[in-house]
């Protein structure tokens, strides 16, 4: 087995200090109602917009407060999440421009991509043509403001997102939300510039535009309380050990430089004390052209559609992996049987034909899970090994998806033009490493 698998070798990491850390770093939160919220600021009353954080801090006993890491008493959910991001513009006006230079140049590289803002780097990711900047905002129908859209992003300051567990509680938690906002001779400190709902589908609980399951794999940390071994037991199943790898939290969360031993890589963060404990995230629409998809899928005849569907994906549409059972979905699969999977070694749990693919025979080089997280194969750009034997990518460049679905479900003899995809949030500490390597080359 492959050292970086093993349960045992949980790295000297320090434990990380959970009620400064926004939750959805750390962990899912598994709740249905999203609402994506962007705003910009006020030039005239950056005061205002600096209260409003203030009261959102943790502690205040506000309507809302912005939630941490820390472990939810007895396990049970809050009625609510809410979490914050400020975007490059933003910062420079909370801090002002000296202010922000002496972060900036205390924090470089980990700034590298964030000073200019994602317009800025849209075509290093490959947001160009039908995706570039000009039409990231309006197009997708959740432009709130009369003004169009500035083309370098700098009038997006402030984003903010409510997760909740009904729909209902969701349109509570907002106007509570926007009644929080400071205003000065009638003029609010911040304005909604771009609000977007995920809700669950028809389909079903985690189901995206296209047919799949989703949500399957998420990096598993070391050092947090839910993911323990105790937790990860579970009472029934054939498979009853998570054998994903154990990822270190500083691959996620922006933390001080410390003494490792010698086998394992620290990540070489300098960074302000403003931005410790902090993340970097990329705030994503993707939209999904059910239609085309579908027309492409069937577009062979004599070819069963799901089986081009699953190797595009690497999962058959219930989410099965095509390592696991390469013939069709194994409806028997269950709980960790949907992760527990690897491309060259099987791990100790894996299920199914249990067979090395090193040549992508069963699940294709191209797919969407292979390419995003390669797992053991070494033979993927950028994955080879780190001197502690672990993969490098597999280590060092994966992220945490927060995304769900927005949208209608999809109709068969709907007009064209219906916005609908997946909205949400990609996060790592370092955006270079992380999530700008993904889109160039996922």
């Amino acid at each position: 087995m492959s050292a970086y698998l093993n349960d045992v070798a949980d790295r000297e990491a320090p434990v990380p200090q959970f009620d400064d850390i926004q939750g959805l770093i750390l962990r899912g939160y598994n709740f249905d109602y999203i609402r994506y919220l962007i705003f910009t600021i006020d030039a005239n009353n950056i005061d205002g917009a600096r209260e409003l954080i203030g009261k959102l801090l943790p502690g205040s006993n506000s309507l809302l407060n912005i939630t941490t890491a820390a472990p939810w008493p007895d396990d049970d959910k809050p009625p609510y999440c809410l979490n914050i991001g400020v975007t490059s513009f933003g910062l420079k006006l909370l801090l002002d421009k000296t202010d922000y230079t002496k972060v900036k140049n205390a924090s470089f590289p980990l700034f590298s991509l964030y000073d200019g803002g994602a317009a800025t780097n849209a075509g290093q990711v490959g947001d160009t043509d039908d995706s570039a900047p000009q039409k990231w905002w309006k197009r997708s129908g959740g432009w709130q403001l009369p003004a169009d859209p500035k083309p370098d992003g700098s009038d997006l300051h402030i984003q903010l997102t409510i997760y909740t567990q009904s729909e209902g509680e969701r349109n509570t938690c907002y106007d509570k939300l926007m009644g929080m906002i400071p205003v000065k001779n009638n003029v609010p400190a911040l304005t909604l510039a771009f609000l977007k709902d995920s809700n669950p589908l028809l389909t079903g609980i985690n189901y995206i535009h296209f047919g799949y399951k989703d949500s399957f794999s998420q990096p598993r940390l070391s050092k947090v309380p839910w993911n323990t071994k105790q937790q990860r037991l579970l009472k029934e199943g054939v498979s009853t050990i998570d054998d994903r790898p154990i990822v270190p939290p500083y691959q996620f969360v922006i933390q001080k430089k410390y003494t490792d031993d010698k086998g394992n890589l620290v990540p070489n963060y300098y960074a302000h004390p403003l931005i410790l404990n902090g993340s970097f995230a990329a705030f994503r629409l993707l939209y999904q052209d059910v239609k085309a998809f579908n027309a492409f899928i069937n577009k062979t005849p004599g070819v069963d559609p799901a089986l081009v569907a699953a190797k595009m994906c690497g999962r058959w549409f219930d989410g099965t992996p095509l390592v696991v059972s390469p013939n069709g979905p194994n409806a028997g699969l269950k709980d960790f049987d949907y992760t527990n999977f690897n491309y060259i070694e099987p791990t100790t749990n894996q299920q199914g034909v249990r067979k090395n693919d090193s040549l992508g025979q069963l699940c294709p080089y191209a797919s969407h899970i292979r390419r995003t997280n390669p797992r053991d194969d070494a033979a993927v750009v950028g994955n080879q090994n780190n001197p502690d034997g672990s993969l490098n990518y597999a280590s060092t460049r994966r992220i945490m998806r927060r995304a769900g679905a927005y949208g209608p479900d999809y109709e068969p003899n709907e007009p064209d033009g219906i916005q609908r995809g997946l909205v949400g949030l990609f996060i790592c500490a370092n955006l270079q490493a992380s999530s700008s390597l993904l889109c160039k080359a996922g």
